[in-house]
């Protein structure tokens, strides 16, 4: 068959099948472009994603080690702040200890000092009552010898 001449309808159609083939063509490359291009986007954005997740981590992981350090600290202050109280509980304890013996030890002097005296008051006492009571006899011994009537004595006087 030999090439013949096409009319204009056959023409334009011929023209509109290439136009359709070569904007297909177009936008076929298009679509492979912009799936190239999404592709890229989404390879960097998953970098991005990951690197940023990674710096997160590590600053979660920094500030973790800064929360333990502090809390170490603290725990450690409040060890020391502890122990300080129990010393200085002790040492309150030990010095109040100090000066109830004191007090005690000087209660019990006092006591024994009173109870000398008081012992020493009573002898006092009881010496003080023998010896009124001894005073009374004599004083009643006395009364009666001058109650009796006084025997005659012989007279001894110088004109007889």
């Amino acid at each position: 068959m030999t090439h013949a001449k096409r009319t204009g309808r056959q023409e334009r159609n011929h023209h509109d099948r290439h136009r359709r083939h070569e904007r297909k063509a177009i936008l076929d490359k298009a679509e492979t472009e912009a799936r190239t291009i999404l592709g890229k986007a989404r390879a960097k954005a998953e970098t991005l994603t990951a690197e940023a997740k990674k710096k997160a981590d590590e600053q979660i992981e920094q500030a973790t080690r800064r929360k333990q350090g502090i809390d170490q600290e603290a725990d450690r202050r409040i060890g020391e702040s502890r122990e300080q109280a129990q010393k200085l509980l002790s040492d309150a304890n030990t010095e109040a200890d100090r000066i109830l013996k004191t007090a005690e030890e000087k209660a019990a002097g006092i006591d024994t000092k009173a109870k000398a005296r008081i012992a020493d008051a009573d002898r006092r006492e009881h010496e003080a009552a023998h010896t009124v009571d001894q005073a009374r006899r004599l004083l009643a011994d006395a009364a009666a010898r001058l109650a009796r009537p006084m025997p005659e004595l012989p007279a001894t006087n110088p004109r007889e």
